[in-house]
């Protein structure tokens, strides 16, 4: 059974988010991460996905058009976009559903470093870190074009984690182990004897 969900409430933890066809109509599917990293769980927003990605860009005050336009202008691509956010997630677009009507939105989107895969063959998949396997409705080429270009953009854009606080601990806590180590009992030197040489006269 999956759980009515909003992206709001799980914007943290997302993984990947796209279009599916519900008891009510058009919706949602949102994979999102569990209180163990490795486990993923799933959940169903009622809205569209379009309207999903625009409530998940007001949780982060992202402007999807400006971001958009500059996207466009460097990497010169005006079909479907990638996103990213401020804490470093890039969300890859891939075609995750056949459409059943003209109109209805064929694309969803995954958070880059949550892809294992991209699995060719008769029933291509998009395989995450975790095993999950996703559904892909594209050519495994167009899917990989839009992987590697979502490298190029987590390495352009998106920031890196902020590691500081947890760099700061880690530093500390070798310094105290450094500081409470024994010291090694040196052994005493003996004394230096000095002997004086005899002067003899010529």
């Amino acid at each position: 059974m999956v759980i009515i969900t909003k992206i709001e409430e799980i914007h943290e933890q997302l993984v990947a988010f796209y279009p599916i066809y519900g008891d009510r109509g058009s919706a949602t599917r949102l994979i999102y991460a569990g209180n163990d990293p490795d486990s993923q769980l799933e959940g169903c927003d009622l809205r569209q996905v379009e309207s999903v990605k625009r409530a998940l860009a007001r949780c982060y005050a992202v402007d999807l058009r400006a971001q958009a336009k500059l996207l466009r202008d460097r990497y010169y691509r005006h079909i479907v976009l990638h996103f990213y956010l401020p804490d470093g997630r890039v969300f890859v677009p891939f075609k995750m559903r056949k459409r059943r009507v003209p109109g209805d939105s064929a694309y969803g989107y995954v958070d880059l470093e949550r892809i294992k895969r991209l699995l060719p063959g008769d029933e291509p998949s998009i395989q995450l870190r975790s095993g999950l396997h996703l559904p892909l409705f594209s050519n495994i080429k167009t899917a990989r074009q839009a992987y590697f270009l979502g490298m190029e953009i987590a390495c352009d854009f998106a920031p890196p984690p902020d590691n500081s606080a947890q760099d700061l601990i880690n530093a500390l806590s070798i310094l105290r182990e450094l500081l409470n180590a024994p010291t090694p009992s040196a052994k005493p030197r003996p004394p230096r004897i000095i002997r004086s040489r005899s002067i003899r006269s010529r």
